[in-house]
This record gives C-alpha cells, structure tokens and sequence, in this order.
C-alpha cells in the first residue's frame, strides 16, 4: 500500500477543508455546508474501514493500528451524526457564518485523528494544538451570545495550562530517554523521578481534554456556553481522541509495572466517579447535567486503564464504554440541539412526549441508556464488563466505589425521563425534527439498544483493538 494511501483519513478531512476557504461564497450560496462536511467524515470513515495491514505501519510520526483504525472509525462515526443531527439548528443557533464553521469542525476532527494516529509525542502534540484551536473557535460560534465568547475564553485559557502540562512531560520524557518515540522499548531506558514527572504530567495534559476531575473545571461552562451543535461534536470526538491518546501513552510508553502509573488512574477514575455524580445531582441545566456526567463516565473508563497490568481484557472494556458512551452523548445532545438554541433547563423538557414523540422516545432511551437501566442496556453492559475487570484484577475497592456512585447517579438520569412523560408542558408548540436530524437520532438510539443486546460484535473489534495496543 502507498505510503501517503495508509494516512488517506486524515489527507481527505485536510484537502477537503480546503473547499470551505476557497468556495466561501458558492457553498453558503447553495447551503451545502453541512452535506460536503457529512461526506467528506464518510468518506474518511470508509477509508479507515479500508485500512488493512498485516503489521503495524508506522510513517511520517504515524502508525496505524487495530487500534488507531478503530478509533478512527468511532471518532468519524460521532462527527458524523453529529453534522447530520444539527445541520438544521444552525440558523436557529445565530451561526451565519456556515462555511467557516464548517472548516473548523472539518479541522478539529483532522487534529483528532491526528491524536489518534501519532507514533510519538510531537506528532501527539501537534494534533492536540490542532483540534484544540479550532475547538476554541467553535465554542466562541455563536457571536450574539456572551455565554458562548465566555465559554470559549475559558476554554482557550484553561486550554493553554493543559498544552503546558503536557509539553513539560514531554520534554521529561525526551530527558529521561532521549526519544520522543512513543514506545516501551524507551522507557526501559531510564527509571526514576524524571519518568514517573513525565507521567503525572502528561497525565494531567490529557485528563484535561478528557474532563476528569480535578482537571473538570471548564467542562460544565464550555458544554452550556458553547452552541449545543458544537457541544454535540466536542462530547464524542474530543473525548474519543483523548482517551486514545492515554491508552497508547499508558500502554505503549510507561505500561502500568509501576506504581505511579497505576496508582494515579486508580485515583482519577475514583475522584472522577465521585465528584462528576455529586455535582450532576445539583444540577437543574441538562447540558450542566451532562457535562458533569461525562465527567464521571470518563472516571467509569479510567477503571480499565488503572487495572490493565493484568492483561488487555480491560482496555477492551475501557474501548467497549468509550463505543456505547459517544452513542449515547451524541444523541443526547443532539436532542437539545434539535429542540432549539436555549432549550436547557430540565423543565423546558416537560411534555416533551406530547410534543414530539420521537425526541421524547430517544431522549428517554439515551437517558437510560447512561444510566445504565433497561431497555438501553448498551451502558448497563459497559459498566459490567469495566466492574468485572477491576474485580478480576482484586481492585475491589474500586469497583465498589463504582457501583455505588453508578447507583447514585440514576438520581439524576431519570429526572429527565419523568419530566418527559409525567410533567405537563404548559402550552409549549409541537417540535419539528428534520429527516437528517431523525435518521442521526434513529441511528444513535438503535445503537444503544442494538450494543446492549448483541455487544458480542462490538466487543470482539475492541478486543483486537486493545490486542494491538497491546503489542505495540
């Protein structure tokens, strides 16, 4: 296979941006901003499919993986639907400006890709700043609203402290081992406090674009302040990348042998659970409420990681949730964003049932779904096979804590089903769905029933995933 063929996602969503910038005025003119977006993520999404190596291919700081092609896939799959879901929420969002929009979410899921794909650190690096720089544009989109230029500031000054973070534990790698590869073949090279820095800080720089707590704190203002449709994009693909990103780094470059590696997932994932549950209990905005609950799904994931030294059963669980989740939050948010641009509150929900059966049907389903209650059981499968991972392992403790805080958040996840069918509306007008937005939120809530009733499919893909991660 050609060499610049292997990369040929990435090469698509970078050439096909392009469009936007040079044909402004004609595809604003013809409105076909978001149908050349959703086909150049198809096209992306088909060619990741098409990636078949019988070995690893590493090129231009790029290696593709079962793994990283999978990933790819995942990420491009929520970009997608997520075009798809809020093409026709836009103009009700204030967003004039569709082609430049447009262009930005084409980069930022470029920059993701690029996360994923990385072989070393600098290329790691770069894709952050790339999809991080658009994203902070996005979030700022919705120009009428002060929320969103705050919610953007904020995102961007927080932003920089995590690219710090991050490049300070690269540059302690590049230290302790004179490579920038990521690679456990290096970190055999040196042990010691330069190392175990190294880690803690490119954890940090990474827990921050995943939301985990302590590191949260722009997650509940940026998901409210931004446009729901850019919201929508940002809570699968940002997570989707990040959480690649931090499996190939724990995996493939300081394994988990030690005990500040291990040990410091084991206390994100359990400060993650806690304080994402507590908080969401509070809240009365969704997207608040969502916010913090991605916060704790993130905790639920970090629990396959901080036990993956006893094998890769657990990273597979980790990739499994990480699959179910982007289902999930992506028809979720893309419900509000079909609702309307200031539909937020818990209350503007009720009667939704009366008004448009179907957002009532997918919002309920999604809802249960992550709170892990039947019949959306693709969740409710998630979290068995992360619990029965760390039990596997003797990590009680932690799957205790799990359990619990799982528990303690189906408080809050059926307020929004209750408010749905069993509060009236007050007079409230009928939603209309667009055909696009109804086949994304279609797609999303089969998917969640769909994954919980057969995850034996989706399971195998993450296992070979998680074998590649694995070997590499």
């Amino acid at each position: 296979m050609n060499a610049l063929a292997s990369f040929a996602p990435i090469l698509v969503l970078s050439l096909g941006s392009l469009g936007y910038l040079l044909g402004t005025k004609t595809i604003e003119k013809l409105r076909i901003g978001a149908a050349l977006a959703a086909i150049l993520i198809a096209v992306a999404a088909w060619f990741s499919v098409g990636l078949v190596e019988s070995a690893p291919v590493v090129r231009y700081g790029l290696s593709i993986t079962s793994f990283s092609k999978l990933m790819c896939l995942v990420a491009c799959c929520g970009a997608f639907v997520s075009v798809i879901a809020t093409a026709s929420s836009l103009e009700k969002e204030g967003i004039t400006t569709v082609s430049e929009y447009y262009y930005l979410t084409i980069s930022s899921l470029c920059g993701a890709l690029i996360m994923i794909f990385a072989s070393d650190f600098l290329t790691l690096f770069i894709g952050v700043e790339v999809a991080s720089l658009a994203l902070y544009c996005l979030c700022g989109a919705r120009v009428t609203s002060r929320r969103s230029s705050e919610a953007s500031m904020k995102y961007f000054l927080l932003g920089c402290f995590s690219s710090a973070c991050l490049l300070y534990g690269i540059a302690a790698w590049y230290g302790a081992t004179g490579s920038l590869v990521i690679a456990k073949s290096n970190a055999l090279i040196a042990h010691g406090p330069l190392m175990a820095l190294s880690f803690i800080l490119i954890l940090v720089g990474i827990a921050f674009k995943i939301g985990l707590a302590p590191f949260h704190f722009w997650v509940p203002d940026v998901y409210q302040g931004s446009p729901t449709s850019v919201t929508t994009f940002m809570s699968c693909v940002v997570k989707v990348a990040a959480v690649a990103a931090l499996v190939k780094i724990s995996s493939s470059a300081f394994g988990y042998s030690e005990i500040w590696s291990s040990g410091s997932l084991w206390i994100l994932s359990m400060v993650a659970m806690t304080v994402g549950n507590l908080a969401a209990l509070q809240q009365k905005s969704v997207k608040r409420m969502l916010a913090y609950s991605s916060v704790a799904q993130a905790g639920y994931m970090m629990i396959g990681l901080a036990v993956a030294g006893q094998g890769t059963g657990s990273i597979a669980a980790t990739i499994f949730y990480l699959m179910t989740y982007c289902a999930m939050t992506v028809g979720a948010f893309g419900v509000l964003s079909v609702m309307g641009p200031d539909v937020d509150d818990v209350q503007d929900l009720r009667g939704l049932s009366k008004r448009s059966p179907f957002l009532a049907l997918a919002m309920t389903l999604f809802f249960l779904g992550l709170a892990g209650l039947p019949p959306s059981l693709a969740g409710l499968m998630g979290k068995v096979y992360l619990f029965s991972s760390a039990i596997a392992a003797k990590y009680y403790g932690l799957a205790i804590v799990a359990a619990l805080n799982s528990a303690l958040a189906c408080a809050y996840y059926v307020r929004v089903p209750i408010a749905i069918y069993f509060q009236p509306s007050d007079g409230a007008s009928r939603v209309t769905v667009s055909r696009g937005a109804v086949l994304a939120l279609a797609a999303c809530a089969v998917a969640v029933v769909v994954f919980g009733l057969l995850p034996e499919t989706l399971l195998v893909a993450a296992r070979e995933a998680a074998a590649a991660v694995g070997r590499s």
